[in-house]
């Protein structure tokens, strides 16, 4: 045998080894394979490859060979690729949570091999992550002092960066959570908070958990008439099985939407989803739910039944997904469960229980608990246990029959609410005989709490269907009275209607008050009000009103003040939707339809969510070719924009051509303007550059062009420069519309400047300028919560961090985004794709393999949110400072240099 592998030769030997007897190359293929496993995210994998790998040198390579001086840059770079890969090995095992074991071996490897900074990083993370704050720092310290005693420099940015953060104790210094082949999830967790204790259905929740967890079941419709307690019993079976969930609980509030087609939206809303413009809602859904496990509750599911497909979809996608319904009446699918939610359990009239054991029954315990919110001493005994019994029993045991019930004991005794519900219950039923039974029963319950109103409470209460979530005091006398004098009593009425349980005055965020009602007491308004003569004229009120908030709101979103408008507009979007909706249909009015969307294209721009408008405001559009040019050209102009957002250009270009050509017709010089500058940005968007430049060249020319419009067209010439290659015009160019667009102080036409002139400073090699830029607009566009184009930006401020060598930082930014754009389907153009692709190659070079994977798989798992903290975190000081005019901070001009600002660029200014 030994001859055979032994052979003599013409000056020596010739040894015969197969490959897997030779330990360098094993060495070289354990290490390939084990960043193979990393790359794919089997850290468990990748750390087992490593670490034979590393395992395979017993000692010196090639001892032998040591003093052979022609053999020492081999030997030399064998060792290096050695403590590579043992620093690859750790920095792994760090991410596995087994830092406690490393400690030991760290210390040992930072003694031998002293001058290398990652070391020296991970012993301090080790320590730091074994509950060792003070050792950690001290290592710190030695790392300081042997880089600077024996080489006479600093630590590098690392090593610092991780010294402060153990200082401030940085939650992201803590040990990472694992799920076998990778890090948990950040977890969904959106449940409302229990205002009032579960009262009486211990048994039902037991039994409802138990059909999740015991019997296997998936999708579990809790049925039963309105009133029976039917979302306080799934909030609270949630709040139950949340722990088991490893990615968390979605409550999704059904009860506002009015269309079968809105529940997508609504549930990829309440999952975080918010920016999925343009694609379908449900795909992102399902995208995200596919490899989670988490429990989503559906409440209200009632008046939207004929959208049980999403359910059967998100089912389908997500294997791991518990879905839990509340609905009057069950979905009829294979795959539901029904569990049909009965009343309370009710005191048995004869033989009467004792006092003691009465107050224990469950109807009798919603009575006194609710009770006591109006009559503190309320209890039960000898004397009125007999009519407590009686008032439990003739409210069905219904909760919100109960509560209602309850509540009028501030006004009247047992004995008198008793006689009284005796009385209004015996006629009911005979109005409403084509209702189930338990629904006539809590009808009548509604409908005795509205027979205890006088008239003008009554008008009011009705007249409130109108709204579709929470109006204002405003809102509501604005639209709910019919005369002067009605307006002026308007909130007496509401506090009325309040202490009859009715509904409930809040004060918001903000300071405003509003009112809410429960949905099934809204539903019964609405009924009320449709069999009102004047039902239309309360819903065109209902309309007009909500133009003049986005007629006096929407201007702001063009100035300073436009967070406060957003967010204003924000919190009436369900009343707004709706007001449009009614405007854009069937006996509505085109004319403030076509209002609406001139209004609030561009509150729909800044939120993302165009989807709906845009196919609404093409078909009225369509259905409105004789209307004024003044009315019809800022609805074409908004309505281009949304076509643009969805990536509908051809359709953009010809909206953009019809809107200017309305606006000459108008004569308004502003808006023929702004359609010349849109122009221009849908042919450099098709790289016809000479229509380009001369439609953006036209539109600065015009004397009576709005600051935006300058803006707009300044920005476009920029970028027929930059891609000429005349980067000295294109800066100065971008310096002029990131001047002008600070002076209007709009936040979204600033980021849009500044990040277009951060990338000419990147094409300088002004990195550290690039970043500030960038960061001035993610803050800006922060501000406005827009996700969307924060997405972008932190896509180009990884291109300046990889270019600034802060490789780490970078991966993970261009990581979340990835995970971010994939999970709403949001993908990139075939351009910035390459790019892109360009930037990780460097990065992977940069950092290496294993390190690059580490960091890849880390910002996947964290959300916009995180990574986004993360780099305002990292921010160097300074950072708001704009290079581009060094005297001003990119904070102070909040108040606009022109005294008018303009509701659009083609509108009358604020004030005139």
């Amino acid at each position: 045998m030994t001859s055979q592998r032994l052979a003599s030769r013409s000056g020596g030997y010739v040894l015969t080894l197969k490959e897997d007897e030779l330990d360098l190359l094993r060495f070289r293929e354990e290490v390939a394979a084990g960043g193979q496993a990393v790359q794919d995210g089997n850290l468990l994998e990748g750390a087992d490859c490593l670490r034979q790998a590393v395992q395979l040198f017993r000692g010196p390579a090639f001892p032998d060979l040591a003093d052979m001086e022609v053999f020492r840059p081999e030997l030399d770079e064998l060792e290096e690729s050695r403590l590579d890969v043992y620093q690859d090995l750790i920095e792994i095992d760090l991410t596995l949570g087994r830092h406690r074991a490393l400690v030991g071996e760290l210390l040992s490897l930072v003694a031998l091999n002293p001058y290398r900074e990652r070391l020296w990083a991970s012993l301090v993370l080790a320590l730091y992550r074994s509950d060792r704050q003070a050792d950690a720092l001290a290592a710190c310290r030695d790392a300081r002092r042997v880089f600077a005693d024996e080489l006479g420099i600093d630590p590098g940015p690392r090593l610092r960066g991780l010294e402060q953060s153990v200082l401030q104790q940085d939650p992201s210094l803590a040990a990472p959570a694992l799920e076998g082949r990778r890090r948990i999830r950040q977890r969904v967790d959106n449940l409302p908070s229990e205002l009032t204790p579960l009262v009486g259905r211990e048994t039902e929740l037991g039994e409802l958990c138990s059909l999740f967890v015991d019997e296997g079941c998936r999708l579990i419709t809790i049925t039963g008439s309105g009133g029976t307690g039917k979302t306080r019993l799934a909030l609270a079976a949630a709040g139950r099985l949340t722990p088991q969930m490893a990615d968390g609980a979605c409550w999704v509030n059904l009860a506002p939407l009015t269309q079968d087609r809105q529940v997508p939206a609504a549930i990829a809303n309440a999952l975080g989803l918010e920016d999925w413009a343009g694609v379908d809602p449900i795909k992102s859904v399902t995208r995200f739910l596919r490899s989670r496990r988490l429990l989503m509750v559906l409440d209200n599911f009632e008046h939207l039944e004929e959208a049980w497909p999403v359910v059967v979809d998100m089912l389908t996608a997500a294997p791991d997904l518990w879905i839990l319904t509340t609905s009057r009446r069950p979905l009829g699918l294979r795959a539901e469960y029904e569990y049909e939610l009965e009343p309370l359990a009710l005191p048995p009239l004869d033989p009467p229980l004792p006092p003691l054991i009465l107050q224990s029954v469950p109807a009798v315990k919603l009575f006194l608990t609710r009770g006591r919110t109006v009559r503190p001493r309320l209890n039960v005994n000898g004397d009125n246990a007999a009519v407590v019994t009686r008032l439990c029993r003739r409210l069905d045991g219904l909760p919100l029959a109960i509560e209602l019930a309850a509540a009028q004991l501030r006004y009247r005794s047992e004995s008198e609410l008793l006689n009284e519900l005796e009385v209004s219950f015996a006629a009911l039923p005979a109005a409403f005989r084509d209702l189930p039974d338990r629904q006539r029963t809590l009808t009548a319950t509604i409908a005795w709490s509205y027979g205890l109103l006088d008239e003008a409470e009554r008008q009011l209460f009705d007249r409130l269907g109108v709204f579709a979530a929470d109006p204002t005091v405003t809102a509501v006398s604005s639209i709910c009275g019919s005369s002067p004098a009605e307006d002026a009593v308007a909130e007496d009425l509401l506090t009325v209607l309040s202490r009859h349980s009715l509904l409930r005055r809040y004060v918001d965020s903000k300071r405003t008050e509003r009112i809410s009602m429960l949905q099934t007491i809204r539903e019964f308004a609405r009924d009320r009000l449709e069999s009102y003569v004047d039902a239309l004229t309360v819903r065109r009120r209902h309309a007009e009103y909500y133009l003049s908030v986005a007629e006096v709101v929407s201007p702001h979103l063009w100035a300073p003040g436009q967070v406060d408008a957003f967010h204003a507009l924000h919190a009436d979007a369900p009343d707004l939707r709706g007001a449009f909706l009614w405007a854009a249909g069937p006996g509505g009015s085109t004319e403030l339809a076509l209002r609406l969307v001139g209004e609030l294209w561009h509150y729909w721009e800044l939120t993302g969510d165009v989807a709906e408008q845009c196919e609404i405001a093409l078909k009225l559009i369509s259905n409105t070719p004789t209307a004024s040019p003044a009315l019809r050209a800022p609805a074409l102009s908004g309505t281009a924009t949304l076509c643009w957002m969805l990536g509908r250009n051809d359709d953009a270009t010809d909206l953009h051509h019809r809107a200017l050509k309305a606006f000459e017709a108008a004569g308004n010089d502003q808006g023929v303007a702004w359609s010349t500058a849109c122009l221009a940005v849908q042919a450099s968007e098709r790289d016809d550059n000479v229509s380009a430049e001369r439609l953006a060249s036209e539109a600065l020319s015009l004397p009576l062009a709005s600051p935006r419009t300058r803006i707009c067209a300044l920005i476009v010439l920029s970028l027929v420069a930059y891609y000429s290659g005349d980067i000295d015009k294109a800066l100065a160019l971008r310096r002029e519309s990131a001047a002008l667009a600070r002076q209007v102080g709009d936040r979204w036409i600033l980021a849009i400047a500044l990040t277009n002139l951060a990338e000419c400073m990147e094409q300088i090699g002004d990195y550290p300028g690039a970043e500030r830029l960038l960061l001035e607009a993610i803050s800006g566009a922060q501000d406005l919560g827009g996700q969307g184009q924060i997405a972008g930006f932190l896509e180009q401020l990884a291109d300046a961090y990889v270019e600034m060598r802060r490789t780490e930082l970078a991966i993970r930014v261009l990581a979340a985004v990835d995970a971010y754009r994939k999970e709403r389907g949001l993908p990139l153009f075939p351009a910035e794709q390459r790019h892109l692709e360009s930037v990780m190659a460097k990065a992977r070079t940069q950092a290496g393999t294993v390190p690059f994977a580490l960091a890849w798989a880390a910002g996947q798992e964290l959300t916009l949110t995180q990574v986004l903290n993360e780099v305002l975190r990292d921010k160097p000081q300074g950072s708001e400072q704009d290079p581009s005019s060094p005297q001003q901070s990119s904070a102070a001009p909040e108040q606009p240099t022109t005294q008018h600002l303009s509701a659009a660029p083609w509108a009358s200014p604020i004030g005139k």
